[in-house]
């Protein structure tokens, strides 16, 4: 695990909130559910500050604490936490398209990807619709030196860059540094020369890669494009006289398309409402010991980025969050030193990291709900000529966790981790048709409290979708998106102790769907489910 960069003696360090840091991130090494011993094992801390811990995580939403299940996991506000990074990666929305198609000609995974302090973090990846091509998601992390994508930026970064991140390199475990930093002046030869750099096997043995550094970069940050492929799909010298020269014509149409486009990132289709929350949770906290409030804040601070912030300043951070400046300046201070944070130069003004987004990585890599849906998934896209999603209930919303579509430009797929209203959303109305009655009633009046003119606006049609949900085994909204109608159909019983709902999105002609056209998807939806259930039963 990656500590923070800084001293004991660091006056600026919130420690406490460095130690939620660790408990979080030692979700990473597995599995799902971690009992207090587990966790002070991999931090050093004692069970008591875990507990201590945890408590206060929970109240965010990053930790689900249930005993009888074995300890502790991560939340579904992990699975969101780095959304408003990608909101405002608007590169992602310009090559998904073009990255989607050169994947399903290669029979491939395209993905794109930028450095967090001294490893590699996908930002998107597009898979081809060969069911067994299931590689990471956005946030998976990958080591820079026996990467293809790791030598490309290493090899296209300035020496001052390289160098400082070599030293990172070579602090964090100075046996690997010396086994493998000898490839980095082979791999920057292969860059000048041919245009890529490549990996064969040398981090995974069975996959090879390519990797093109882009000629553009996201606010002063590198990002490189990468295409990964299982080696026995290669022939002899493919990968350098196909795969390579593919990946740069493919980058090169990205660069065109995107000098064409404002660079400024576009608005987040979800309500932002983050800042509210936080404000709302801080104010009701426990003010005894058993409550660590510097963690807290510095999670709210987090949780205070909405999609339509570029960056944020001292001031109005504090502001939004009621701290001090000098409190506010710590928690940056200490989350900058772990890569959730990066702050401009120029500007002194800060932005999300990358390490938001590989927080959330452990919960979709162990989700084998996704494993088994998948190929079904990726079929009843294909049949009903749309996305279909998977999701799941986070806080007085639903987040997708899975996602499959045709290579379609007029219908690109929801982020995985991007939050959803709950009453707005087929997703969310067919989840409150099969939410038990208290639960429901608990959750509408949160809304409500949160989100009165929503709740006034939607609540009507909501619940009459979640009644119509429990009669059909579906239910349809075309309230979220005016060019798209969604169907979605329930779980009947949870997976994993998870509830989960699968969602299909069609292109509205003319504004509408009709009523035999809903009924058909409905019905696929509800009987591809059912199919999913039935083999997640015998998994």
């Amino acid at each position: 695990m990656t500590r923070l960069a800084a001293t004991p003696t660091d006056a600026r360090l919130a420690t406490t909130l460095a130690h939620g840091l660790d408990l979080l991130e030692a979700f990473s090494q597995g599995p799902a559910w971690l009992a207090n011993k587990s966790l002070a094992q991999r931090t050093g801390l004692s069970k008591a500050t875990i507990s201590r811990l945890t408590t206060t995580l929970a109240t965010r939403g990053l930790v689900d604490n249930d005993l009888a299940q074995g300890g502790h996991r991560l939340g579904s506000t992990a699975l969101t936490l780095g959304y408003p990074l990608l909101s405002q990666l608007g590169l992602r929305r310009v090559a998904r398209l073009p990255m989607k198609q050169l994947a399903d000609e290669l029979r491939a995974t395209v993905s794109l990807g930028m450095r967090e302090r001294s490893r590699m973090v996908y930002v998107e990846t597009l898979r081809s619709n060969d069911p067994a091509t299931f590689q990471p998601d956005p946030g998976a992390v990958l080591p820079m030196l026996q990467t293809a994508m790791g030598r490309a930026w290493l090899s296209a970064a300035d020496a001052a860059q390289r160098r400082e991140t070599l030293a990172l390199l070579r602090d964090a475990d100075p046996r690997h540094y010396r086994q493998w930093s000898a490839s980095l002046p082979d791999a920057q030869a292969h860059l000048a020369t041919h245009g890529f750099c490549l990996s064969a096997g040398d981090w995974l043995p069975d996959v090879h890669a390519v990797a093109v550094p882009l000629r553009l970069r996201f606010h002063g940050e590198q990002l490189v494009l990468n295409c990964g492929m299982p080696a026995r799909r290669l022939r002899p010298a493919q990968l350098r006289s196909e795969i390579g020269p593919r990946l740069m014509q493919l980058a090169e149409r990205i660069e065109s398309d995107w000098s064409r486009e404002l660079p400024p990132g576009q608005p987040s289709s979800a309500p932002p409402a983050w800042s509210r929350r936080a404000r709302e949770l801080r104010e009701a906290d426990p003010q005894d010991r058993s409550f660590a409030r510097t963690l807290a804040r510095g999670m709210d601070l987090l949780l205070c980025f909405e999609p339509t912030d570029e960056s944020l300043g001292n001031r109005e951070i504090a502001r939004r969050l009621g701290l001090s400046p000098t409190t506010v300046v710590r928690l940056t201070h200490t989350l900058c030193g772990r890569g959730y944070l990066r702050q401009d130069p120029d500007t002194a003004r800060y932005r999300l990291g990358a390490a938001t987004l590989s927080l959330g990585y452990p919960i979709l890599s162990g989700l084998r709900i996704r494993r088994i849906a998948r190929p079904a998934m990726l079929a009843l896209a294909e049949r009903m000529k749309g996305a279909v999603s998977l999701g799941l209930r986070h806080q007085t919303g639903m987040t997708y966790v899975e996602t499959a579509w045709r290579t379609d430009e007029r219908l690109l797929p929801p982020d995985t981790g991007a939050p959803m209203p709950m009453l707005m959303t087929a997703m969310g109305r067919a989840w409150l048709g099969r939410a038990e009655a208290n639960e429901r009633d608990q959750l509408l009046n949160r809304i409500r409290v949160q989100d009165p003119e929503g709740y006034q606006r939607f609540h009507r049609a909501a619940l009459d979708a979640a009644s119509q949900c429990r009669r059909q085994g579906w239910c349809s909204s075309a309230d979220f998106r005016a060019e798209i109608v969604a169907v979605a159909a329930p779980f009947e019983r949870p997976v994993d102790g998870v509830r989960y709902v699968m969602n299909c999105g069609v292109l509205a002609r003319g504004g509408t769907v009709g009523e035999r056209r809903l009924g058909e998807i409905g019905a696929a939806l509800r009987d591809t489910v059912r199919a999913i259930e039935a083999a997640a039963s015998q998994d």
